[in-house]
């Protein structure tokens, strides 16, 4: 369990709203854009219950409001601007919309400093956001971080090229391979799949080509990952958009949404629940607005 972390990173959603710069791309964000303080209010209410769920299991958790001066809507989704590696690593992230490329202009990282985490910055794509390059941390990439295995959906917010410069970088095996909802791209990874201690959710419809679909299977049965196939409409109620998490006790935690926890069926809850304990809470709000939910709210500090 080591190659999961009991220290995670949480941005309050204190600017929250729809964004109207990820609506073209992100299917499951409603396209109505609802923007009013009872959204941001109802939002602050479901981070704060999911963040007490969440501390409650014994997992530390750095919370930090977004002090940045610009509106900055999306930065309940911290995971995005900046991923963390083994020794205190960070990779800053190269971003699509203009608008979350200011979560990065926060005191984030002096904050964790302040906290006794010395974090040291290895790598920086932030340039390739002038080339419209992007890759989006860790909703870009789920890694199999015992494995040192990058799995990529592409998409506009996930390019081929960053995502071989970044498994070169950190010493990844690629495996990409593309995958839509809506006749869109799924516009990240994470919304589709997750990788947890003994086992793998994903959405396996997602992926039409049968050659890469099959690469995918390959590559999660030759990882002794046991798979657990969700369907088109669990993905849309985010049961792809998972966590897994250890307390200090080194016991498993799965982090989602209560519209995901609701979606499993009953074979899938036994196999699940072989593995892990869950932790579930209220997001609709979030996952409406934002079309996001519990995975893009958690960064893991290694």
């Amino acid at each position: 369990m080591k190659h999961f972390s009991s220290n995670i990173l949480m941005i309050s959603p204190d600017k929250f709203r729809s964004n109207e710069l990820t609506l073209d791309d992100n299917v499951f964000q409603s396209n109505e854009l609802n923007n009013n303080n009872n959204i941001t209010k109802n939002a602050l209410l479901e981070f704060e219950e999911l963040k007490n769920k969440i501390e409650k299991k014994g997992i530390n958790i750095y919370s930090f409001i977004d002090d940045s001066k610009y509106d900055t809507p999306d930065a309940v989704f911290p995971n995005n601007w900046i991923s963390f590696h083994k020794k205190n690593n960070v990779i800053i992230h190269s971003m699509f919309a203009n608008n979350r490329r200011f979560e990065k202009m926060s005191n984030t990282l002096l904050k964790l400093s302040d906290k006794g985490i010395d974090l040291n910055v290895i790598h920086d794509y932030s340039s390739y956001e002038k080339d419209n390059k992007f890759l989006e941390g860790t909703g870009s990439l789920v890694l199999d971080r015992k494995l040192k295995i990058a799995y990529c959906s592409l998409s506009m917010r996930s390019n081929e090229e960053l995502f071989n410069k970044f498994c070169t970088d950190m010493n990844y095996r690629p495996l990409m391979f593309n995958a839509a909802y809506k006749s869109k791209p799924i516009y990240h990874t994470n919304v589709l799949m997750s990788i947890c201690n003994n086992f793998s959710i994903i959405c396996l419809e997602s992926i039409s080509d049968n050659n890469e679909k099959q690469n995918v299977i390959k590559s999660l049965e030759n990882s002794n990952l046991d798979i657990i196939d969700i369907t088109l409409d669990q993905m849309n109620l985010y049961l792809g958009n998972c966590i897994q998490l250890i307390n200090s006790d080194l016991n498993p935690y799965l982090v989602m949404s209560t519209s995901a926890f609701r979606s499993i069926k009953k074979d899938q809850l036994s196999r699940i629940i072989n593995y892990t304990d869950i932790i579930h809470s209220d997001l609709k709000v979030i996952e409406n607005n934002g079309g996001g939910s519990a995975r893009c709210m958690i960064a893991e500090i290694f």
